[in-house]
């Protein structure tokens, strides 16, 4: 049975007479009655009664009409879907991400993708720099937004968010009324850093920094994500490093200060395979990612 064998018994079952579906068929009526034949003999059912004068559906008939339709309708479906698929119309798509990527990427790439009416599912995942490269490297994720500054020539990154860094003081603090605060009046201070095992990142910068300004800094506590410092610098625990987009976040988190002297920036970079081809899902995804933040040039708004 083909779809061929489909469409012309569902044309006579509609038609009720083998003329008249040969016609809308476009083909001669003794082939298609010969078809008619074979496919109920590999049925091994009766699908119409030719007792009278008029093809007459037998109840079998009616329920391989039912199926019949509900098949060719399926194929339909399927030759869309995949054509979707082909052009990255629909599918899904794994990302791994940053808490910032999906504090402040993420939200706009999914009003875009509702916009462009696409049929893509995205899965977020979120986690540390190693382990998102290797998931990267495995296949098992599609792209990375991270602000790990990767090296690695089998990888193309590119930079969608830039903004500056600011520190982020207790409560209380000496320097929290101030509207600038320089690195060095900090040199009494815990410090809570991020922690870099991949690539280059925001500690590696506080620390090049705090060298020039002539100093050591204090670190208490090495993290992965930016909020939960800045949780405990709210608590009076240390001072922590933000970038500047997190000052968008609700209250209950410390004040973010810039830093007086050279400006220090951060940035989230996407990441994905060079040599290894994306599905049409996710290049489509890629595409809204740098298409959005191209026209800031890159730039966080402030």
């Amino acid at each position: 049975m083909d779809e061929h064998r489909l469409k012309c018994f569902v044309a006579v079952y509609e038609q009720g007479s083998v003329s008249a579906a040969a016609t809308r068929l476009h083909m001669t009526q003794p082939p298609l009655s010969i078809l008619l034949r074979k496919l109920e003999d590999e049925l091994g059912v009766t699908l119409f009664d030719r007792s009278g004068h008029r093809l007459a559906p037998t109840a079998t008939g009616a329920l391989f009409y039912l199926r019949a339709k509900a098949l060719l309708a399926n194929l339909q479906n399927m030759r869309r879907e995949l054509r979707e698929a082909e052009q990255g119309a629909r599918g899904s798509v794994h990302i791994g991400c940053a808490t910032a990527a999906s504090l402040f990427v993420m939200p706009g790439v999914m009003e875009d993708l509702r916009a462009s009416g696409l049929d893509i599912t995205v899965h977020v995942q979120e986690g540390e720099a190693v382990y998102m490269l290797q998931r990267l490297r495995e296949r098992s994720l599609d792209l990375i937004i991270s602000r790990s500054e990767y090296m690695a020539p089998e990888l193309e990154t590119r930079v969608i968010m830039d903004e500056p860094l600011r520190v982020a003081l207790p409560p209380g603090h000496p320097q929290a009324g101030r509207e600038r605060v320089r690195l060095e009046d900090l040199r009494h201070d815990r410090f809570l850093l991020h922690r870099s095992p991949l690539g280059t990142g925001i500690s590696d910068m506080v620390l090049r920094a705090c060298q020039q300004a002539g100093f050591v800094p204090n670190v208490v506590y090495w993290g992965g994500e930016t909020l939960p410092m800045l949780l405990m610098a709210q608590k009076g625990l240390g001072v922590g490093f933000a970038p500047q987009s997190f000052g968008q976040l609700a209250a209950g988190l410390p004040r973010l200060v810039p830093l007086d002297g050279p400006e220090l920036r951060t940035h989230l970079n996407l990441v994905w395979p060079r040599q290894l081809a994306l599905t049409p899902a996710a290049s489509r995804i890629r595409d809204l990612v740098l298409e959005r933040f191209a026209a800031t040039g890159g730039h966080a708004m402030a």
